[in-house]
């Protein structure tokens, strides 16, 4: 099997524990990843949620011209609006979507998943608590679930179910063995 690959976007207000936890994650698994600035205020790095500064691999979405395996979007409200504001990450969406490949939103970056579509897709998904409205106001069918699949889609609540996510997409990639591989050394609490 081909090497997987994603891509990581993050903007100034992304929430790092979700963007940092899934990075590391799907590195831990042998994904080729790759992390993506989006309309970065300083033009090379992000400051996001908790004033983290990260450095993107690739320092703007315009430089991004194949479709990954996954795309994932970390949440933090800032930066998820963002990314809603941004034509090229809603292109990316829609292309990631009709390419067969995963889309990965965690936490407020559910929004993004609803601002690229003028109607739902079929399924279930899921968000932070603070942007349920939204999500349901656009006609979304809306679950509680820590992390919801749903077809080719993939939705999480926040920064605390963002190991439980990172491994869910692991999974969905790699098979439950992959994930148990990478699972069992990090010494993860039963009740993740």
């Amino acid at each position: 099997m081909p090497q997987p690959t994603a891509l990581i976007l993050i903007a100034d207000g992304s929430e790092e524990i979700e963007f940092v936890t899934c990075y590391d994650v799907l590195v831990r698994a042998g994904v080729d990843v790759k992390s993506v600035g989006v309309n970065l205020k300083n033009g090379e790095f992000a400051v996001c949620s908790r004033n983290t500064k990260i450095i993107p691999d690739v320092p703007s979405i315009s430089s991004i011209s194949s479709t990954p395996n996954v795309l994932i979007l970390p949440g933090g409200l800032p930066g998820s609006q963002t990314f809603c504001d941004t034509p090229a990450v809603l292109d990316l969406i829609r292309q990631c979507n009709a390419a067969g490949s995963y889309t990965a939103f965690i936490c407020a970056a559910t929004i993004a998943l609803v601002a690229a579509y003028k109607r739902p897709l079929e399924g279930v998904v899921t968000s932070h608590p603070s942007v349920k409205e939204k999500v349901v106001e656009a006609g979304w069918e809306y679950g509680e679930e820590r992390v919801m699949v749903s077809g080719k889609v993939i939705t999480s609540r926040g920064p605390g179910t963002a190991m439980l996510f990172a491994l869910t997409v692991v999974e969905v990639l790699l098979g439950k063995e992959k994930t148990d591989e990478v699972a069992r050394p990090m010494m993860l609490a039963q009740t993740i």
